[in-house]
């Protein structure tokens, strides 16, 4: 009888079932190609305890969910049916359409469609050749977005270059629209360039940034400003701007010049800085090279 109401209630198969009450409690051992499935999620695993009474099912060894949000696996997990929530540890895999979620532990809420990270988190975005790591996180499946602390860092993977490697003390990631915001402390390496700031936002499809206090490093020259924006094309710089900004630069001849302005802009060609365009009240202190005397025509005079 007592298996009956558990085929109702969740129906499984395995090669071998074992009925145990102990404590109050009944408990199914489910072991060898375990199978329960309910209409929300089927789950699979080597063995499996299914606590009856309190409804959830502790799962051992190959362990796969798979409900509307994808597929789950991990080598051991508690699953409670009601709430369908889960706690995930060792070697724990979220895969999606174009994304996977990996962690040493996970938190997973099927009715709010949100989960928990901790440990050696790792988020890949195949669509935009986007992988990002932290030690804790947090995702909304269905809204698409999250967040990753401590110490965070992304790689934007591009063909035969390095990667783009951003660091930040906690990152937003919206893949609904393709975007991700760095915030504070955010030091960006983007070809020849390094990239200071306090908040970094990026369109992945558009390729256009914007940065709030940066300072940007090329070399020995220096470029600043209260706000900032840049612009990719395929994957490398192609122009920086800032705003009330001040820019510090090395000659070929080793002298220093300084530029401060309301806009100065910056363009690039292959990767490196060409050009210097400076609006709204320009005005710096220029070194020039002086004109050397032509020694030998004052003597023949």
């Amino acid at each position: 009888m007592l298996i009956i109401i558990l085929l109702c209630i969740t129906p499984f198969s395995a090669d071998k079932v074992e009925i145990i009450k102990e404590n109050g409690e009944s408990i199914v051992h489910l072991s060898g190609n375990v199978v329960i499935e309910d209409e929300r999620a089927r789950i699979t695993c080597s063995e499996a305890y299914l606590n009856e009474t309190k409804d959830y099912v502790a799962l051992i060894q190959e362990v796969t969910i798979v409900d509307r949000n994808g597929q789950i696996n991990t080598d051991f997990a508690r699953y409670y049916f009601k709430d369908r929530k889960g706690y995930l540890t060792g070697n724990v895999s979220l895969q999606r359409t174009d994304q996977i979620i990996t962690s040493d532990s996970l938190y997973y809420s099927g009715l709010e469609d949100h989960v928990e990270m901790f440990g050696n988190v790792k988020i890949e975005d195949h669509e935009n050749n986007l992988i990002a790591y932290g030690s804790r996180g947090w995702y909304n499946l269905q809204e698409d977005e999250g967040y990753l602390v401590d110490h965070p860092f992304l790689d934007i993977i591009r063909e035969n270059r390095e990667p783009i490697k951003i660091n930040a003390l906690r990152f937003k990631l919206n893949n609904s629209s393709n975007v991700f915001y760095g915030f504070d402390s955010v030091v960006a390496l983007i070809d020849s360039i390094t990239v200071h700031c306090d908040t970094f936002v990026y369109d992945l499809n558009t390729e256009n940034g914007s940065m709030t206090r940066p300072l940007i490093v090329e070399d020995k020259n220096e470029l600043k400003g209260e706000s900032g924006q840049f612009k990719m094309n395929n994957k490398s710089i192609e122009s920086l701007s800032v705003q009330k900004g001040m820019s510090q630069y090395y000659t070929k001849e080793g002298s220093i010049n300084i530029i401060e302005g309301e806009t100065i802009d910056i363009i690039f060609e292959d990767g490196k800085a060409s050009h210097i365009i400076v609006e709204g009240k320009p005005k710096g202190i220029l070194h020039l090279k002086q004109r050397e005397d032509n020694a030998g025509d004052q003597e023949s005079e």
